[in-house]
């Protein structure tokens, strides 16, 4: 295994150890299918193309948004604040794998179902209370606020699959969670805390497994927020309608982790919590090293993948010819020949988007683009 680094975090970008609600969204925004219409009435969990409204209300227009950094033709819903339902899933008998495979499928859970088809010859499952963005704490929230029913959700998949292997993973750092995990741990002899470095990608299934000294292709790894959406499918017959995400950056007075519902549009949740300092700014979601650019808030909606938003102070890098210093390669985890890519204007499969070659370059090359995303733009060429 590569060794992986600690990377050096902007000091103004702080640790964040509390939960600020906000679910209660004036409107949502959902991409549109051809099942609705203007004015029709949405009740909350009704399925518009393949996502659950996260709230009840009208269909009011429909307008162009920034879904998953694409622009997307989405329904606008005006909240009725009264949380409707029209029919509730009907909770089904799991005893094995395809029966739980079957009921994860009303609630729409693609990514879930495939990870537990994927595994054929399970004897690990694993929690990964780890944040893959260096900026975000979420995964660490979760554990910290809803440990109960994580390790609840854990031990019933434990027995289900009948296999004795279960991990509790998180950094050594976050001594909070940590204790309140332990606390209860003793009654679940089949899960055992790991705690590991503060280590940039050590989330990723290959550091992690090599970590745990397991085989990754008989190991089932969720997140915290995954298996929160398990637990509330499960125990709770209901859909997981809300997330966390970490607002942080050297251009705002305070950051936050806010509670969300799946659908809000960014510009309501910054104009309701975060006070920017300087309204020259640059915004990137899902942080600095893996995320992306935008240039403005107003379009964003806040979907199931997004979790962590950077607001910046600009800062202008000069950028230079290559040096054939070498560093690029030395840092990739996966050993791509990134230089060669970067020129061959290529994209590489390998790539994980982790920002590291990007981050160590001396002549501000931005090599991520090019090598995991094909965006050539002129200073490339």
């Amino acid at each position: 295994m590569k060794k992986l680094i600690k990377l050096l975090k902007d000091k103004e970008l702080n640790y964040l150890n509390q939960i600020n609600d906000f679910i209660d969204p004036t409107c949502i925004y959902v991409p549109k299918d051809n099942n609705y219409q203007i004015n029709d009435f949405i009740y909350k969990n009704t399925y518009i193309s393949n996502v659950a409204s996260s709230i009840s209300g009208q269909i009011v227009k429909e307008e162009t948004k920034k879904y998953n950094n694409e622009d997307v033709l989405c329904y606008q819903i005006i909240n009725d604040f009264k949380e409707n339902y029209k029919n509730k899933i009907r909770k089904k008998i799991i005893q094995n794998k395809e029966d739980l495979i079957n009921y994860l499928d009303l609630f729409h859970l693609n990514v879930i179902i495939d990870k537990i088809k994927k595994i054929t010859n399970l004897k690990n499952i694993v929690i990964c209370a780890i944040d893959e963005e260096c900026y975000s704490f979420n995964e660490y929230m979760y554990l910290s606020n809803y440990y109960t029913e994580i390790i609840t959700t854990t031990n019933y998949l434990l027995e289900l699959f009948t296999i004795k292997n279960g991990y509790i993973v998180t950094k050594n750092t976050d001594s909070e969670s940590i204790k309140k995990v332990k606390s209860i741990l003793g009654t679940y002899p089949k899960i055992k805390m790991k705690l590991l470095p503060d280590q940039y990608l050590i989330s990723y299934p290959n550091y992690l497994c090599d970590y745990l000294n397991i085989n990754k292709d008989e190991t089932l790894i969720f997140n915290t927020y995954e298996i929160l959406i398990l637990y509330n499918a499960l125990f709770k017959n209901k859909v997981l309608n809300d997330k966390l995400i970490t607002i942080s950056g050297n251009n705002i007075v305070k950051s936050l982790i806010i509670k969300t519902r799946i659908g809000t549009p960014l510009k309501e949740i910054i104009d309701k919590f975060i006070e920017i300092k300087d309204n020259n700014y640059n915004i990137y979601i899902n942080g600095l090293y893996m995320g992306y650019q935008i240039n403005k808030i107003d379009d964003v909606i806040i979907s199931p993948l997004i979790h962590t938003i950077i607001i910046n102070k600009p800062v202008k890098k000069e950028v230079s010819d290559c040096i054939n210093c070498g560093a690029c390669y030395k840092v990739c985890p996966v050993n791509i020949n990134v230089k060669k890519c970067y020129f061959e204007k290529r994209i590489s499969k390998k790539c994980l988007g982790c920002g590291l070659c990007s981050y160590i370059c001396p002549a501000n090359l931005k090599l991520k683009e090019v090598v995991k995303d094909g965006v050539y733009e002129e200073e490339n060429n």
